[in-house]
Formats: C-alpha cells, structure tokens, sequence
C-alpha cells in the first residue's frame, strides 16, 4: 500500500478547481492517514482480503485455488462478503432494511462487472479519519460491493498471485456526482473519506468501498465510477469520463469503453439534506474563504476541456516547455522515478503494459503534465502549455 501514498508529494490539483488551502488541508489529511494505515493488517478468512485506506488526497498514479466460477446470479451476497471480510456489523447492515441489492452488470474490456448492493449506516468498520475531531464520523457511511469476474468464466487471480487481474495499483471504484456543482476533480473517493477492502474467493473477485455518507447528495445523481486496467489514480476519473460543464452529466469518455463503466447508485432522493450536505462540503474541502475571487466561468470551461484532453492531442495543440526520462533508482523514498525538480514516482511492479503514457496533471493556466513508461522501465516527464482561452 505504501507505494500509492509515497506519491503523494508530487500531487497537484487543478489550481482553479481547489484553493491552495483546500489542496493543502486535503494533502496534510492523507499524510496523517499513511501512518494509520500501517496499524491494519491484512487479514486470512476462506480467501484473502486486503483493505485500502483512501488517502484524503489524490494520488499522482495509483490464495485462491482454480476453482469453478460463480455464475452470474450466484455471487456471494454482500452480508456473505461482509462476514468473509470480517465485518460482522456490516453485514448486519447489509442485512437491514436500507440496504439496496442491485445485482446490475456492465462489461468492462474482458470482465463482466456487477454492483451487487448498497447501503448507509454508522462508521462499522472502524475507519478513522483526521477531519473527525471526535474520532468518528458525525454522521453515516455509505458502503457498495462489486463482483468482478472474466467473461470467459476463467477464474479470477487470487489477491497475492503475482500480476493479479484486478489490484489496488489498477482500478479504481469511486462515487461520483452528475451535477454540475459537483465537479470530478472534486468529488471522488479520495476526497470523500474513501476506504477499500478486497476479497477473492471461488474465482470472484469482489470489491467493498465506504465513504463518507451519500445519501445527503441524492439529489445529485449520484453514480459509481469503475476504472479497470488503468493506474488507480483520481487523473483516471479525468481521463476516463467526460463532465457537462452545464448540465454536470457524467458519460464514459470515448475511447475509454474498454477501461470504464459508471453505475447509477439508486439513493433514495428525499434523503437529500443540503444543509447536511454543505457541511460535508466544509468537512472535505475546508470552509470557502471569504477573501477568495471566485474563479470565473472561462477557467472553469478551460478546465472541463484539459480534463478531457489525451496525450496525442497535448502533443497536437501544445508547446513543450520541458522533458526528463529517468531510470528506476533506489534512493530516499524507496524504489522508483526521481526527477530533477525533486519529483518522485513509486516503482509499481507488474505494470501490464509495458508502453503506457497519460495525462498526470493539469492546471488551469493550460500546463499539461504527460508521463510516459517504456519498456526499458525509464519513465519521461514531460510539461506542455495548452491554449486555454
């Protein structure tokens, strides 16, 4: 898990989405979180388990035998997987009358992906976050399962197989909100208290994820974003899926069919409770300062366009300003990239494809960050200037 978080200093937000001082409140958050982390062990119960403790910031990058696979309809049902997972209060969540099953499929390149169900209660699973100056939430979490399975009905890879299908280092589940206040670069996992946890067992790979209550953004349109084979970062929301500046729909971004599906999360909307949900608002992002010029609707057009940008059409539209390609060296923060202006990118091991380049960051000036991985394991950075106005 280290790795995802060793990341964390080469952050960088669009700076006319998030103020500094939210960035910095979202960053000093994470941190505080790495230490935490290190006090959950993983866990053996009929299959393996791994929990991912979401860094309230985003990341530049992020036992099973061969078995017969579960037919589809015949998944573990999500108390089932709350009790594999441990997690005897969940599952008695999931056993309650808020609770909603699901059981709705999408394909996503060569798996079938299905949201097996949902639900909203207290903090049950002993998550902890800084922003709770009491040590737990003030109010529910909200939990989703997923099931993960081939297409082919081959069985999934086991959480400690090498190279496994699905890891923490390459997908990415996260809440997501179609509405036009709620911008992606803004609202995900990462902001919104995140936490995963993984079990494998009889060829099924499921997915469980908590975040801080939904329920008071349900008037929001609120949807579950999967990314597959991809680097588990918050760039792949910005990457994968498309926002309407106006209108805030969500669609998957063309081109991105093989790596991304998005849910509709069915929240009942009468439980929408905006004075719940600004203070939510206050809790993520830091309470707006006054002071502050708001930032205008020109950058926030240029922005949409930038998150939506791939690395052929930077390379198209843009100048480049600088370029650097590293080798993997061991050095202070352990195994992986470093740059001269003191970046730092952690080595991730069985990278599926060796040739692999994408937008690492934007801001709204029109700077572009590519990063690309040979096949040589030396990796190039490279910033751009986009036309922005």
């Amino acid at each position: 898990m280290k790795k995802i978080y060793d990341e964390l200093a080469a952050v960088q937000w669009p700076t006319g989405t998030l103020s500094e001082k939210q960035q910095k409140k979202i960053v000093a958050g994470a941190l505080a979180q790495i230490e935490q982390m290190g006090k959950n062990p993983v866990c053996r119960r009929n299959g393996w388990y791994k929990v991912w403790r979401v860094a309230a910031a985003a990341a530049a990058l992020c036992c099973l035998a061969a078995v017969g696979v579960a037919a589809a309809g015949h998944f573990l049902q999500p108390t089932q997987i709350a009790q594999q997972m441990q997690k005897e209060q969940l599952a008695d969540l999931f056993a309650g009358e808020n609770t909603t099953l699901v059981e709705a499929t999408q394909h996503v390149g060569d798996y079938n992906v299905t949201l097996l169900g949902l639900t909203s209660g207290e903090n049950v699973t002993g998550y902890w976050s800084s922003d709770w100056e009491n040590g737990a939430p003030p109010e529910d979490r909200s939990y989703a399962v997923l099931a993960i399975a081939h297409q082919d009905g081959t069985p999934m890879a086991g959480l400690s197989d090498e190279g496994g299908d699905v890891t923490l280092y390459n997908s990415l589940i996260s809440p997501v909100f179609a509405s036009a206040d709620c911008p992606l670069a803004q609202y995900n996992i990462f902001t919104m208290n995140g936490a995963r946890y993984d079990l494998a067992q009889d060829g099924i790979h499921y997915i469980l994820i908590e975040t801080d209550t939904l329920e008071p953004f349900a008037d929001k349109d609120p949807q579950l974003a999967v990314v597959l084979d991809r680097s588990a970062s918050a760039g792949d929301l910005l990457n994968g899926y498309v926002q309407d500046p106006v209108t805030g729909a969500i669609a998957v971004q063309e081109g991105s069919e093989r790596n991304c599906a998005l849910f509709d999360l069915p929240i009942d909307e009468t439980k929408a409770d905006p004075n719940r949900a600004e203070a939510l608002r206050n809790q993520w992002f830091g309470e707006a300062d006054a002071t502050e010029a708001p930032v205008p609707a020109q950058i926030d057009e240029g922005l949409q366009t930038l998150a939506a940008i791939i690395p052929a059409e930077v390379r198209a539209k843009g100048t480049l300003q600088s370029s650097q390609t590293v080798p993997v060296s061991d050095g202070s923060y352990g195994k992986g990239w470093y740059f001269d202006n003191g970046g730092f990118l952690a080595y991730l091991d069985g990278w599926d494809n060796p040739e692999q380049e994408f937008v690492q960051s934007y801001s709204d000036d029109g700077q572009v960050v590519l990063l690309t991985h040979h096949e040589d394991d030396t990796v190039t950075t490279e910033t751009w200037v986009i036309p922005v106005a």
